[in-house]
């Protein structure tokens, strides 16, 4: 069940980030609702299911567009456990704290890929154009984080898979 819970969140928010346009203004960023799902298993949940969520999450992002399959999964699962790494010494279940993450997970997830990118030459694009999408989505990824955190939280004592003493999700406005 936990799986297909997986599943079903980050295909939705896959559709979430093919929805939503990009803008220029921003580096042409996508929102990065995928890596913000990352960013709730991170948090939340046990390194294994980190660990799926950021294979499953790279799988569904580089099939989305036109990268070698792997290299999101990578730059996913570098941040998520690196994000995980702090999850007992942050208050999880705070804005502050998703929006601090999000940002770190958009931020990084575009700089990792530019790198792997340009190193393998599959891509010649200046830094200044990388480093525009770099803030553009860590300005998304601090945005929109804390709502699909809040989302895969309900999804997740809707289904029964966590308690509700587990999670601090009822007590929240």
């Amino acid at each position: 069940m936990n799986l297909l819970v997986m599943i079903f969140v980050l295909s939705l928010a896959a559709l979430v980030q093919a929805v939503i346009p990009s803008s220029p203004l921003l580096g042409q960023a996508q929102v990065p609702a995928i890596g913000a799902v990352v960013v709730y298993y991170a948090l939340a949940r046990k390194r294994s299911d980190l660990i799926i969520a950021a294979i499953v999450a790279g799988v569904i992002q580089d099939g989305m567009g036109l990268i070698p399959f792997g290299y999101s999964s990578l730059a996913f699962g570098l941040v998520g456990v690196l994000i995980a790494r702090f999850k007992e010494i942050v208050f999880v279940h705070e804005v502050l704290t998703h929006m601090l993450f999000g940002l770190l997970m958009a931020s990084i997830t575009v700089w990792v890929t530019y790198i792997l990118l340009t190193s393998t030459g599959l891509i010649e694009l200046p830094a200044s154009f990388a480093f525009l999408k770099m803030c553009g989505s860590a300005l998304l990824g601090a945005l929109v984080t804390p709502l699909i955190f809040r989302a895969c939280a309900w999804m997740d004592q809707l289904m029964g898979l966590v308690e509700s003493s587990d999670s601090t999700w009822h007590e929240l406005p």
